[in-house]
């Protein structure tokens, strides 16, 4: 019999907003992404309004040490203080049930890497850049860790690790969360849109609000 785990969304399950979008401000902030390269990539988002969580360019050409350590101070500064202690506390509900606990987001991995420390996570799965020597490429490696991709990310860990999904619990508060709601033991519904609320109470899944 698997190990039992629970998992957990970051952006609006976790953490109240986007963390992505609150490193993008930061790096303009300090003046490692500059103003005209901002507004360039804002730019080409509005016309690919589709590819606007897949599209890492902006990180294109910046210096993965000076990100990363950017990273790390956007998320004492302005993440940490976003973790909701309601979050915090069904995480150390479940830790003390001993349950691995996996954060599956589509943030950045390098970004979210200081909160799967502070909670003590066991796994974390996220959007990975590439790197050109000591700098960011830009462009994605491995699967995004959205919709139906996040299913399969997690399946290659249970697979990997020896995870029972059948009995394991997981977290989100995103339509698109459906693909792994439908394939986990125990879904549990975050700080849901109306669509959502309709949908879980459809399917007689739990709802909390962190």
């Amino acid at each position: 019999m698997g190990r039992i785990a629970a998992v957990f969304d970051v952006d609006k399950t976790l953490i109240q907003g986007a963390t992505e979008r609150l490193f993008f401000r930061y790096l303009v902030r300090h003046g490692l992404l500059p103003v005209s390269r901002a507004l360039v990539f804002l730019g080409g988002l509005a016309r690919k309004p589709r590819e606007r969580f897949r599209d890492k360019t902006y990180l294109q050409g910046l210096p993965v040490a000076e990100t990363v350590h950017l990273a790390r101070r956007c998320y004492r500064e302005k993440i940490a203080p976003r973790l909701s202690p309601a979050a915090l506390a069904c995480v150390r509900e479940h830790q003390a049930q001993g349950h691995e606990i996996v954060l599956l987001t589509g943030s950045l991995a390098f970004l979210t890497l200081p909160l799967k420390e502070e909670l003590g996570a066991d796994w974390l799965i996220a959007t990975e850049v590439g790197q050109n020597g000591s700098k960011f490429s830009g462009e994605l490696t491995g699967l995004h860790p959205r919709g139906e991709n996040k299913l399969t990310l997690l399946m290659e860990l249970s697979r990997a690790q020896g995870l029972d999904l059948s009995r394991s619990f997981a977290y989100g508060d995103h339509l698109l969360d459906l693909h792994l709601f439908r394939h986990i033991g125990f879904p549990v519904v975050v700080n849901p849109s109306w669509r959502l609320r309709l949908l879980a109470r459809r399917h007689r899944w739990p709802i909390r609000f962190f």
